[in-house]
């Protein structure tokens, strides 16, 4: 059951994770468009925080993928297939 609660905390922050980035991204959005930053700097935070988003969700998805074969191959188990 605590195997769980891990599975659940780790897929939360996984999301957290990506949604805090896409915010970052959009406040970097409005400096630029402010003038409170310049082109190359906004793009190099973007794209820092872009990729950081994205190892967030593949790692997310990675903790998502593993869970569902351990509740199949639970399944399976018990079903005598």
């Amino acid at each position: 059951m605590l195997v769980w609660v891990v599975v659940g905390a780790g897929i939360t922050a996984g999301v957290f994770l990506v949604a805090r980035a896409v915010v970052e991204v959009s406040a970097i959005a409005y400096a630029y468009v402010e003038k409170q930053m310049k082109g190359r700097e906004a793009a190099e935070r973007s794209v820092a925080l872009i990729a950081g988003a994205g190892a967030a969700l593949a790692v997310t998805a990675l903790i998502f993928a593993i869970a569902v074969l351990a509740i199949f191959a639970a399944l399976l188990s018990t079903s005598g297939l």
